[in-house]
C-alpha cells in the first residue's frame, strides 16, 4: 500500500513540473507585448525598453522561465498588469468564489448519481431504468449556460425566490451568500449528475451479475442491503474516477456558469485576463487550475484502492 502511494505521489511532480513549462511556453506564444499593453500604444522605445527590463522580458527565455518558476515556488506569481494587486492573493480570492459552488455541485451530483444509478440497475430494463437512462441523457444533453438561464428565469424572475445577480462573501453574510450559490450550484449538479448517473449505472449493471452477488442473494439478503455492502464498493470505483476528472476540470473551467450567475470566480477571471492581455494572472490561472487538477486526481488516485484493493498489486 506504501508503494503504491509513493509511486502516485512522485508520479505528480514530473507532471507539475511539465506543467509549468507547458503554461510558460504557451502563454509567450500569446500575441502582443505585455509591456506595450502595459504602457499603451503612445509609448515610446525607451519607456518599453525599460518596461521590459522591469519585467524580465530582456532576458533569454531559460533564464525567464528559471526566474518565473523560482517564485513560483516560493508564492511570488506577480503583480496583475489590470489591477496591480498581487496575482497570487487575486486568484485566491477569487478560487475562494469558484470552489464552494463546484465542491457543492460535485457532492450532490455524486450522490443523486450513486442512488439512481443503482435504482436503475436494479431493475435493469424495467421502466424505470429506461425513466432514469433517457432523464440522464436529457440532462447531460443540455448545455450549462441554458439551464443556467432557465434557473434564473423561474427561480429568480418569475418566483423570486433567490437572487438573479450578484455575489455576497460568507465573510460578510454567510446566509445570503449561501443564496447566491443555490442555482449555480445546481445548474452544475443536474448536467453532471447525468454523466455520472450513467457511469454508476453502467458499472453496477455488470457487479449485479458476477457471482458473489448471486450467491448473496441466494443466502436471503435483501436487495437493500446487496446493493449497500456488495454491489456499492465494487461498482462505485470507475465513477469515483470521473467525479474526479469532473471536479478538476469544473475547478477551472466553470467561466460561462459564473458569467451567466455574474458571480467574480476563478473562471470569470481567466477570461478577463486574456481579454485584458494581462499575462501574470493568465499564467497564475493556468498554473493553479492545473495544479488543481493534478492533485485532485492524486487524491482520487489515492482513494482508489478503498473501493478496489486489486490496483494496490497491478
Amino acid at each position: 500500500m506504501l508503494s503504491y502511494l509513493a509511486k502516485r505521489v512522485l508520479a505528480a511532480i514530473p507532471t507539475l513540473l511539465l506543467v509549468g513549462v507547458a503554461v510558460f511556453v504557451l502563454v509567450r506564444l500569446v500575441p502582443g507585448d505585455p509591456a506595450q499593453v502595459m504602457l499603451g500604444d503612445s509609448a515610446d522605445e525607451e519607456s518599453l525598453a525599460a518596461a521590459h527590463a522591469a519585467m524580465g522580458l530582456d532576458k533569454p527565455i531559460f533564464t525567464q522561465f528559471t526566474i518565473w518558476a523560482t517564485n513560483a515556488l516560493q508564492g511570488d506569481l506577480g503583480t496583475s498588469l489590470m489591477t496591480d494587486e498581487s496575482v497570487g492573493t487575486l486568484v485566491l480570492d477569487r478560487f475562494a468564489v469558484s470552489a464552494p459552488i463546484v465542491l457543492i455541485a460535485v457532492a450532490l451530483a455524486t450522490i443523486v448519481a450513486v442512488l439512481l444509478g443503482l435504482w436503475a440497475a436494479l431493475h435493469h430494463g424495467k421502466a424505470a431504468d429506461l425513466a432514469i437512462v433517457t432523464g440522464a441523457t436529457v440532462l447531460l444533453s443540455i448545455p450549462t449556460f441554458w439551464l443556467g438561464l432557465m434557473l434564473l428565469l423561474v427561480f429568480g424572475l418569475k418566483l423570486g425566490w433567490l437572487p438573479v445577480v450578484g455575489y455576497v462573501p460568507f465573510s460578510e453574510d454567510a446566509h445570503e451568500a449561501i443564496r447566491f450559490l443555490v442555482l449555480p450550484s445546481i445548474a452544475l449538479a443536474l448536467v453532471e449528475a447525468g454523466v455520472l448517473t450513467r457511469m454508476m449505472r453502467a458499472s453496477a449493471v455488470d457487479v449485479l451479475r458476477l457471482d458473489y452477488v448471486l450467491h448473496a442473494r441466494a443466502k436471503g439478503l435483501d436487495d437493500d442491503t446487496v446493493l449497500a455492502r456488495h454491489v456499492f464498493p465494487n461498482a462505485f470505483a470507475p465513477t469515483l474516477t470521473l467525479v474526479g476528472l469532473i471536479l478538476g476540470n469544473l475547478l477551472g473551467g466553470i467561466a460561462v456558469i459564473e458569467t451567466v450567475f455574474t458571480l467574480p470566480g476563478l473562471g470569470r477571471l481567466m477570461v478577463d485576463a486574456v481579454l485584458a492581455r494581462d499575462y501574470p494572472v493568465i499564467q497564475a490561472c493556468l498554473l493553479f487550475t492545473a495544479s488543481i487538477y493534478i492533485v485532485v486526481n492524486l487524491v482520487v488516485d489515492l482513494i482508489y484502492p478503498v473501493f478496489d484493493p486489486r490496483i494496490v498489486n497491478r
